[in-house]
């Protein structure tokens, strides 16, 4: 059995823009259904439900649509968000389910480990605008959030290394794994 480096920044295959969009729409349907699972079945409080009813021709056609809570659903949606990404990320596989489906996975600058602290700063344009939004008077700062967090994401297209802003906040890098690397798939 082969002891394994980690992969150095210098021979590591950054995770392109693509990539990472498709594991973040993986990793969003992932936490959604979650939490709308428990949110129906075990703590109905979290999610509103909404039935609309439409007659017509004498048939009745009912349509029930789920949606978080002003501020409880929203604040625990917040909450799951940043535990599904930090610890994961921290964790021996370096990856959400996302990414590791689609074969990334988040390093240090030096190709390592990171720890919680920055993979928690990492995922704050996941959680912070739509926390800042179930704040009335924060309207406004809302609104910036969720610009601060697209720039931060789109940033990953137009830099050199792939980085986004909040990759570079938390100095990580996202990268491809290496094909039989512990962990990958």
């Amino acid at each position: 059995m082969s002891a394994h480096r980690p992969d150095t920044p210098a021979t590591a295959l950054p995770a392109g823009f693509w990539r990472r969009f498709a594991a973040w729409l993986i990793d969003g349907a992932i936490v959604l259904a979650g939490f709308f699972l428990v949110g129906i079945y075990l703590w109905p409080d979290l999610v509103l439900t909404t039935t609309l009813t439409s007659e017509v021709g004498g048939a009745r056609l009912e349509t029930v649509r789920y949606a978080p809570t002003p501020l409880l659903g929203a604040v625990v949606l917040g909450v799951v968000v940043w535990a599904y990404v930090a610890l994961q990320e921290c964790g021996p596989r370096q990856a959400t389910l996302g990414k590791r489906a689609l074969g990334l996975k988040v390093t240090g600058q030096d190709g390592g480990r990171v720890s919680l602290l920055a993979t928690s700063v990492r995922s704050w344009p996941r959680w912070l605008p739509g926390l800042l939004g179930t704040v009335g008077i924060l309207d406004i700062l809302s609104a910036l959030a969720v610009v601060a967090a697209l720039a931060a994401c789109v940033a990953v297209a137009f830099t050199p290394r792939k980085r986004g802003l909040h990759d570079m906040m938390a100095r990580c890098l996202v990268v491809r794994r290496a094909p039989g690397a512990p962990g990958s798939e």
